[in-house]
């Protein structure tokens, strides 16, 4: 399942309001932007949504709005939802034009009731904090609700900028897949290489393979047990070691670089994704922060063709240039920030503009520094009228 588009509004009315407004998504998205232009507000959005779908609490200050739509398959779902104070006030869930789910602010609602044939509907009464899209969750009566979880539970999100496991070791070495909330991106790698290998047999190949992609050549990859000279722990700790073509030495996660840990993660988490099935949302931050613009570069064009190949939704965000010379702009999704509202512009909502930039003979990053994105040869155009 694709989201398709959605809206955020937080705080309507006030200083601090936020509006991200009707912002749509392809399967493959760069979202470009300059410092403070709403690149990890609009992701905090979705990111914030997401845990309230799992029944996770939120982060959200004020009253939030949100609208998404979503295409499931040959069809469309929007879901609708208004949050204040701990106080759901209103959620809606269509399927096509169908209304199969509302709620109000006291928590009673209808939902359509669908284990026997029939456009049967059932009232309800939750909680008032409680999403009716997770309380009601039910695989026969509502398998509705269940796509909505699947989403939400399939979603990645990596910071790239930020430690990604490298500081994180395990007090064993050997996990089942029960024990562990994957959705979590920043634990220790030691378990998903323990799962991982013990699911499926590629797994390994498959890491060195993208990571030679990258530009590191490994041989080798695996789980160590680590200790420090002076270290009061009296536990024992397990660490992930790369070894190098050509180089004997076993390098552990603290020796490693930070740019080379954060690629090496990302990939782990994402091939064993893939392995499992998951065709959901791929969020990664600030993508190649800390790595050379090749390796950079490198990294995105993989993971973009990782995610085509798998199904996989992938929304990166970064202002680094070269990165941005690297993706099509048919790709890209340029967010602009006036006041507290948050536009985007992408190839869908803009398609002349962007058809217009290819017969400009200038770079990527150009398209982005210039603004063309926003109005495209019209300023120009406009400002040549006014010189004659």
């Amino acid at each position: 399942m694709y989201l398709r588009k959605f809206s955020f509004r937080e705080n309507a009315g006030q200083k601090i309001e936020w509006l991200i407004d009707n912002v749509s998504l392809g399967e493959i998205n760069l979202m470009v932007g300059k410092n403070s232009s709403g690149k990890t507000r609009t992701l905090n959005a979705l990111s914030d949504l997401v845990d309230m779908l799992r029944g996770r609490g939120t982060s959200a200050t004020g009253p939030v709005v949100y609208k998404l739509l979503f295409r499931n398959s040959d069809h469309f779902m929007k879901y609708e939802l208004e949050y204040n104070q701990e106080t759901i006030e209103m959620e809606r869930l269509y399927v096509g034009d169908e209304l199969v789910l509302e709620r109000g602010t006291e928590g009673s609602g209808k939902i359509k009731y669908e284990s026997t044939p029939g456009a049967i509907f059932l009232e309800f009464e939750i909680p008032h904090d409680q999403l009716a899209c997770y309380a009601k969750r039910d695989r026969l009566q509502h398998p509705f609700l269940e796509i909505i979880f699947g989403w939400a539970i399939s979603l990645r999100r990596f910071d790239f900028s930020g430690d990604l496991g490298k500081s994180r070791y395990a007090l064993k070495s050997s996990f089942e897949s029960r024990e562990m909330d994957w959705s979590v991106t920043t634990n220790s790698l030691v378990p998903v290489i323990t799962v991982a290998e013990e699911e499926y047999p590629e797994f390994r190949k498959l890491v060195l393979d993208d990571m030679q992609q990258i530009g590191y050549v490994l041989e080798d990859f695996g789980i160590i047990h680590f200790s420090e000279r002076f270290s009061t722990a009296s536990q024992d700790r397990y660490a992930v070691y790369t070894t190098e073509t050509g180089l004997e030495k076993e390098v552990t996660q603290r020796d490693m670089s930070q740019g080379m840990f954060r690629a090496f993660s990302v990939l782990l988490q994402i091939n064993y994704y893939i392995l499992c099935g998951h065709k959901g949302l791929v969020i990664i931050d600030d993508i190649g922060e800390g790595l050379d613009f090749s390796r950079a570069k490198q990294l995105v064009q993989v993971l973009i063709s990782r995610a085509a190949d798998s199904g996989i939704q992938l929304i990166m965000s970064t202002n680094d240039s070269f990165i941005m010379n690297a993706v099509d702009i048919e790709n890209w999704a340029v967010l602009m920030r006036e006041g507290h509202k948050i536009s985007l512009y992408n190839y869908e909502n803009s398609k002349e503009i962007f058809e217009e930039f290819k017969f400009t003979g200038l770079n990527n990053f150009d398209f982005y520094a210039s603004e063309f994105f926003r109005s495209g040869f019209s300023d120009k155009e406009q400002e040549e009228e006014q010189g004659e």
